[in-house]
């Protein structure tokens, strides 16, 4: 039995046919064979029910019991190669949402730099859902993350290092400029420039909306908080935007009166069961000293 039959295994699970697999791996078909008869026999049971009548393949309920700890069995291992390979190179890949990035994330850089760790430091910029995804994938060491709240994961560990709330941003030349504080709901007939999906700023934007009933305008989505910035300042819609991450001196902030209404939490976050190289974990610290 090795990881090999296992891939074989799980693409079987998806076409249930033998020669398709085959041709996907580039291997002959009496490989998958052997492979999935080498399977039955560790376990001592039969994966699939072979019909040549009606040449269909079906798993059987022991193949099905097997294909669930298969995900995880071949999940884990690229977690492992993931892992094991930063570890040999030496490097930190670090997940970095744009927000956290252009805030937060210069005062840690200068912090690595004075400890000549900066050139160790591969980054992933990414909206903080699709860092989750790489974090736990073994992809990324270590990320630093968004969220409405601070989240509690078995597989991951998370530290808030910061807080802080969103506001609402507008252009000087805005009807609403002169406000400085105003409600959610009061901004209805307003087209809105935002984050996309994998951001937590969408979360957060859907929270208020669904307590207010009603969906925002929105007519662009961008990745970046300074793109988002500077259309605003242009006057071409509004935006939610994190308070820490309002940088351009041409936009309004206001202050939302809602309550209650999401936070913006900002964590650091590694899986549960990584264990730090020398290397990392002074990484690891001073990423913690920002809190």
């Amino acid at each position: 039995m090795n990881i090999k039959d296992f891939e074989y295994f799980q693409a079987m699970i998806e076409e249930h046919n033998f020669s398709r697999v085959a041709t996907r791996f580039q291997v002959s078909q009496p490989t998958i064979s052997t492979a999935i008869k080498r399977l039955e026999t560790e376990f001592e049971t039969q994966l699939f029910i072979r019909d040549a009548s009606e040449h269909r393949l079906t798993t059987t309920l022991s193949g099905q019991q097997l294909a669930e700890h298969t995900d995880v069995i071949l999940d884990q291992v690229r977690v492992a190669q993931n892992e094991i390979r930063n570890i040999n190179t030496g490097k930190i890949v670090l997940g970095l949402p744009p927000v956290i990035s252009q805030t937060y994330f210069p005062q840690i850089a200068a912090a690595l730099a004075k400890q000549k760790l900066l050139r160790q430091i591969i980054p992933v910029e990414k909206g903080s859902a699709e860092l989750l995804k790489l974090l736990l994938n073994g992809t990324l060491d270590l990320a630093l993350v968004g969220s409405v709240q601070p989240f509690d994961s078995a597989r991951l560990f998370s530290q808030t290092f910061a807080q802080t709330k969103f506001n609402i941003i507008v252009s000087k030349d805005h009807p609403l400029a002169h406000e400085r504080q105003v409600y959610f709901r009061d901004l209805k007939d307003f087209n809105f420039i935002t984050f996309g999906s994998s951001f937590v700023h969408s979360e957060a934007l859907k929270q208020l909306s669904h307590a207010n009933h009603f969906r925002p305008q929105i007519i662009y989505k961008s990745d970046d908080p300074q793109v988002i910035q500077g259309m605003i300042a242009n006057n071409i819609g509004i935006s939610f935007l994190a308070e820490s991450a309002i940088t351009n001196p041409d936009v309004v902030s206001l202050e939302l009166l809602d309550e209650p209404q999401p936070s913006f939490y900002m964590s650091l976050a590694y899986r549960t069961n990584h264990i730090f190289s020398p290397v990392q974990q002074r990484v690891v610290d001073i990423c913690l000293q920002l809190n």
